[in-house]
């Protein structure tokens, strides 16, 4: 908030939900600015972590049709951990360029390459060896008369090696199981930096926000609407497509900025009234969800964005968390392996499927809910000891090289701290 005094209105909705905690007109010491990181981190991590175990139920659910209608209903509302993924990326990313602008000045061409660089070796690697590996699955199982994804060719591989898979119908989620939200992912990091530097500046931030979603919404009609019918059906491709999900970034941006501002900043906290504010909101967006969703499917096209919704009010609520909590280690595993649990867990339920053709299937039917949590634990642990395999062997070395030889050198901006305060 600037020193003249008037405020915004986003400013007096945050001046009754944030209790200020007094701070020394120097700024806050080290201790307290590492602490704060830390929860910030922590925040991120419990977000990442629900929602991977969303993903896993869902996905779970689709092999054992004898779950009670409760259940399905609640592990169906798991798909939507891939918005509450994509809500934490647009603010993770958003933070980070902030960062790198504080560390090296307005030099856009330093910032821009080194966020490429480490965007790609953050995700590419991991995502080349689940190609080859599910490729590797469909020869084997075509000796069965079977096949672990959806049928394609190898153009969509192709397409799938370049990350512009997300654009095309045959590609998007058929070589690798879920690789749609990669897809969309990468869609959003080449336009990151720029939407960055749009948004800046409070009136940048809606203008660029309402350009962006004026945007997605005229792309998503002309595409729902190229046939005789105007329709987005649920997990087809015009659902998993950036137009379609390109307004849960915006969510995230936007909660980037004031997010931080109202929560993040050391020594900021909301207020009991804020914490009701922020679970109404919640849990008014899921019952919406659930109604334009995967419950009652009233409108497929909409449900990202109420999802998103959710994921910021959700996020806000898991940034009230103390520092430590049982479970808190377990949960910033997850969180901060759930890339690569993300791309394991489908050889997990893989592996559930099969076993389910055994007498196990029978079993199952017989007490439906002790073995969907049987299976939904074994699956959830399974993928996460596959993870940090992945991850040591992988995706760190792969990580480290490309900070150590591609990212380019420079000295760091000399920064100015004034009162902790960060310069609008």
């Amino acid at each position: 908030m600037s020193s003249t005094g008037t405020l915004t209105w986003l400013d007096r909705i945050g001046s009754r939900c944030v209790l200020r905690a007094s701070a020394s007109a120097s700024g806050a010491p080290v201790a307290k600015l590492a602490a704060h990181d830390d929860a910030r981190v922590a925040a991120l991590d419990a977000g990442r972590a629900l929602a991977i175990v969303g993903v896993i139920l869902v996905h779970l659910a689709l092999f054992m049709p004898a779950l009670p209608a409760w259940l399905q209903a609640f592990a169906d509302m798991g798909q939507y951990g891939v918005q509450l993924f994509f809500v934490i990326s647009a603010v993770t990313i958003m933070l980070t360029l902030e960062e790198e602008t504080k560390r090296f000045g307005d030099d856009r061409s330093l910032i821009s390459r080194r966020f490429y660089v480490k965007r790609f070796f953050r995700i590419a690697p991991l995502y080349y060896v689940a190609i080859a590996v599910y490729s590797l699955g469909n020869l084997l199982a075509a000796h069965f008369n079977t096949q672990i994804t959806a049928p394609h060719d190898t153009a969509d591989v192709l397409a799938n090696l370049i990350f512009i898979h997300a654009w095309v119908p045959s590609a998007v989620n058929t070589v690798v199981p879920g690789g749609w939200s990669i897809g969309v992912e990468v869609c959003f990091y080449l336009f990151a930096p720029l939407i960055f530097i749009a948004t800046r500046t409070r009136r940048g931030l809606w203008r660029t926000s309402l350009a962006l979603l004026v945007s997605s919404a005229f792309v998503l009609v002309a595409g729902a609407c190229a046939g005789d019918v105007c329709i987005v059906e649920n997990n087809s491709f015009l659902y998993y497509w950036p137009p379609t999900q390109l307004p849960c970034f915006v969510v995230g941006f936007i909660l980037a900025r004031y997010g931080k501002r109202l929560l993040l900043r050391d020594g900021m906290k909301l207020s009991r009234f804020g914490i009701a504010c922020a679970l109404a909101a919640c849990a008014g967006c899921l019952v919406l969800l659930y109604a334009t969703g995967s419950g009652l499917g009233l409108a497929h096209w909409l449900a990202p964005t109420l999802a998103a919704c959710a994921a910021a009010a959700l996020l806000l609520l898991l940034a009230q968390l103390p520092r430590r909590y049982p479970g808190a280690r377990m949960v910033a595993a997850f969180g901060q392996n759930s890339y690569g649990l993300y791309i394991w867990s489908f050889v997990m339920i893989l592996m559930v499927r099969v076993a389910l053709k055994t007498p196990l299937d029978a079993l199952d039917h017989r007490v439906p809910v002790l073995g969907f949590a049987i299976a939904a634990l074994f699956a959830c642990c399974a993928s996460y000891v596959a993870a940090r395999i992945s991850a040591t062997r992988i995706e760190r070395p792969c990580a480290q090289w490309a900070r150590q030889v591609l990212l380019p050198r420079a000295a760091p901006a000399k920064r100015i701290e004034v009162s902790g305060e960060t310069p609008e």
